[in-house]
């Protein structure tokens, strides 16, 4: 079912159901002023009895003033009938019912022909000479079963009425308030799902339709991103991935046609090892990259030694490259605080943003020294790697946070383009941020912003 039948629907159905309220308020308050005035009219007729012991002429005269089918018995104190008027009556008494009437005053109803609603009567008693009479009245409301009669006819009939124009309202209603809707659903077709370039344009301004539109060209801004980021790293990956493969092949071709002793047949292999070991560095590279993307921010809840994770990484960096310089700087903020310092979150994978970064900051800079400061700051802790190297073009600062993409000015150094990567998304993971600040020439300032548990600054 349609948004606009849903509202439709339901529209009519609230509506329908205050005006079934509605109605049987009014017929329930007309129905009890209906009962109310006959049960009054019946009360004066029957206490009209006393007339007939008191002046029967003046009770004779005012039986003119009857009503529809009324009939009136009176009744001595031995339930004896005295009187009982000329019209014809359907209604039992009981001994029970006068027993009652001499104790209060007895209001009833009974069916009789050829009425399709109940007739009405009242008992009551008096007191004449010391002696109790009962008088008994029957009659039927005509004049107000007729009006009751007319207005449930009109409460139906009005309600019918007003719920068909209620539900073509609400549909014209629906349909105007979705247009904005319908205009974007009109837009889309099989064609633009694949077209990320596809935007959607609304007339309308400040309402719902237009904040869906303009998320969803968001959405499709970031798809779009994402396709051609994703378009790019497969292309470099499988270019980088086929490159050493095809060399392998080649080598191994040659040595197997032209190498006629083991010495040439070594060099050979030592030859293809190295493409080889490039492919499974890039290989690991890309499996490290699919297995950070697979995390989970909330898996990350360990509490995390900066200063332990900055030591073990620079030990590691140290073992691996023993002639890259690094000088270490712990600010005195961050020296005074460094015992209420907590970071939560995973201290492997931080280890591998500060590798990647020093990495790149002795590859890029010919082995020249590299700073590492470490500070604090407003509950957030700022490492900073600075070298001296090539620097980044500016016009590429961002592009190098995606996969597979290099500076232009890195000529022939080895690398594949993924260690920010991976390192963005885990200081992403970290709730933190990854920052560059460069000069072509001059050198390259990495800077990582960390969020630590409230502490109290000494």
């Amino acid at each position: 079912m349609s948004i606009k039948r849903k509202i439709t629907f339901g529209f009519g159905i609230l509506v329908a159901a205050l005006l079934l309220l509605f109605s049987v308020f009014i017929y329930h308050n007309y129905e009890s002023y209906r009962k109310s005035l006959m049960r009054n009219r019946l009360q004066r007729r029957a206490l009209a009895g006393q007339l007939f012991f008191q002046n029967r002429q003046e009770f004779h005269r005012s039986s003119y003033l009857t009503l529809p089918e009324q009939h009136q018995s009176l009744y001595d104190d031995q339930d004896k009938l005295l009187y009982s008027s000329s019209w014809k009556d359907h209604f039992k008494l009981t001994p029970k019912l006068l027993v009652e009437a001499r104790k209060k005053e007895v209001y009833f109803q009974y069916y009789a022909k050829p009425w399709n609603a109940p007739k009405e009567g009242v008992a009551l008693s008096f007191k004449i000479n010391g002696r109790h009479y009962v008088s008994v009245v029957t009659a039927y409301d005509l004049t107000g079963r007729q009006a009751s009669e007319s207005l449930l006819f009109i409460l139906i009939s009005g309600n019918v009425i007003l719920l068909v124009v209620v539900a073509f309202a609400g549909f014209w209603f629906a349909q105007r308030a979705l247009r904005p809707f319908d205009e974007l659903i009109g837009q889309m077709n099989p064609t633009a799902a694949n077209d990320f370039s596809f935007r959607l344009s609304t007339e309308a301004k400040g309402d719902e339709a237009a904040y869906l539109a303009s998320s969803f060209n968001e959405l499709l801004a970031r798809l779009q991103a994402l396709a051609m980021s994703q378009e790019h790293f497969v292309s470099y990956a499988s270019h980088e991935i086929r490159t050493p493969l095809t060399v392998v092949k080649g080598v191994l071709e040659t040595s197997l046609a032209y190498d006629q002793n083991l010495a040439d047949t070594r060099q050979s292999m030592e030859k293809a090892l190295v493409r080889l070991e490039g492919a499974i560095d890039l290989a690991n590279s890309l499996l490290h990259l699919a297995e950070v993307e697979g995390l989970q921010a909330g898996q990350l809840r360990e509490d995390i030694n900066i200063v332990d994770t900055v030591l073990d990484t620079m030990t590691y960096f140290g073992e691996k490259h023993p002639g890259q310089h690094i000088e270490l700087q712990l600010t005195d903020s961050f020296t005074e605080n460094s015992p209420a310092i907590r970071i939560m979150g995973n201290a492997t994978l931080l280890r591998t943003v500060l590798n990647n970064i020093l990495e790149n900051a002795s590859k890029y800079s010919a082995n020249k020294p590299v700073v590492l400061i470490v500070d604090f700051d407003l509950n957030l802790v700022m490492i900073k790697v600075i070298d001296q190297g090539i620097g980044i073009p500016a016009g590429q600062l961002n592009d190098v946070f995606l996969p597979m993409m290099r500076a232009a000015n890195v000529g022939n150094l080895p690398g594949f383009g993924l260690g920010l990567t991976i390192a963005r998304k885990i200081i992403d993971m970290h709730q933190g941020q990854l920052t560059i600040h460069s000069v072509t020439g001059q050198g390259t300032t990495v800077g990582i912003l960390l969020p630590t548990l409230s502490v109290s600054v000494i």
